[in-house]
């Protein structure tokens, strides 16, 4: 079944939470402690359906779970995601010294994977999992900037590193659909830096093996304005397209195919973050009546919600969330 023919099943818009750091405020672990345990992974899912109810469970987001493998160093906050300190990727040299990543033995990955499991065989919602893409990967190895000059002065170190990190998210990515993940996300953060003409060079294909490879709902996000990326994301094989809340939706999905998923882009900082309850609401309901008149619509913050994020607030905005579209 395609996303699209997924979500026409109800009569309202899902609601796809990605905010998966909550659940550190809701059991009060340490984001470690989570990692680094099965069980916890389910306690915080469960934590975060029983308190929110979503659409959808999943675990905690492990953005860096591929460079940890790696051995690349990383700030490790006790309550926030980890970070990198380094960029050690920066020539061909470096770049063949780094190992083929195996997800069933090397690093945390294995015990992420048993982590889904566990989840997927606990709950009958599907299981989302969002997941670093290719380029973003790439950027964090080599370094955002050295990376952009690559493009132009290296571009084989450029396009064996874009190798090597292609086949390190679909090795994993395929590992994770096979231990239960229904709706996996690939987050490409950093290819707003790219031009059209080098998105088409880097990232298009990379993307569209990783997608067309994988049996469940694919999601592409992409933060900032990617108004003139549409083309390009349109070609990448995703299902849904998750779009940052700077973006005026009710005119970007018109560009959209109809078969493929607009989700957005409730602004997790000025409304969820700082807004009162009741503006929340109204706020979320104004997004929805302005998309009342698009099936291929699902709710969703514009990108991760902050950790102390206002509890009532994602309350309510779950609750005006699931209003019928007849009430509307």
């Amino acid at each position: 079944m395609k996303l699209i023919d997924y979500i026409k099943k109800y009569d309202r818009r899902l609601i796809y939470p990605q905010m998966g750091n909550l659940s550190l405020k809701l059991t009060g672990y340490k984001i470690f402690d989570v990692y680094n345990s099965a069980e916890k992974q389910l306690e915080v899912a469960k934590a975060m359906d029983d308190t929110f109810g979503g659409d959808f469970v999943y675990p905690l987001d492990y953005g860096v779970i591929f460079l940890e493998a790696l051995g690349v160093p990383l700030l490790k906050p006790e309550y926030d995601f980890p970070s990198t300190l380094e960029n050690p990727i920066k020539n061909l040299e470096s770049l063949d010294n780094l190992k083929v990543l195996d997800p069933y033995k090397d690093g945390n990955m294995p015990l992420y994977l048993e982590s889904i499991k566990k989840i997927a065989t606990n709950f009958e919602k599907p299981l989302a999992l969002a997941l670093v893409g290719p380029f973003t990967l790439a950027s964090e190895l080599a370094g955002v900037t050295h990376l952009a000059r690559c493009t132009i002065k290296n571009p084989e170190f450029v396009s064996k590193l874009m190798q090597y990190t292609t086949e390190v998210v679909l090795n994993f990515a395929k590992a994770a659909v096979d231990n239960g993940v229904k709706f996996l996300q690939i987050s490409e953060p950093t290819t707003v830096i790219l031009s059209p003409k080098r998105f088409d060079e880097l990232v298009t294909n990379n993307l569209r093996r990783i997608f067309n490879s994988l049996d469940a709902f694919k999601i592409l996000h992409i933060c900032g304005d990617t108004t003139y990326l549409i083309n390009q994301l349109i070609k990448c094989g995703a299902e849904g397209l998750s779009i940052d809340q700077i973006i005026d939706m009710p005119k970007y999905v018109t560009k959209l195919p109809k078969d493929m998923v607009i989700i957005g882009n409730i602004d997790p900082l000025n409304v969820l973050y700082e807004m009162n309850e009741e503006d929340v609401k109204n706020e979320t309901l104004k997004i929805l009546k302005s998309m009342k008149n698009f099936d291929n619509f699902m709710l969703a913050p514009g990108c991760d919600c902050l950790l102390d994020t206002p509890t009532e607030n994602i309350k309510a905005y779950m609750e005006a969330g699931k209003t019928k579209l007849c009430d509307l």
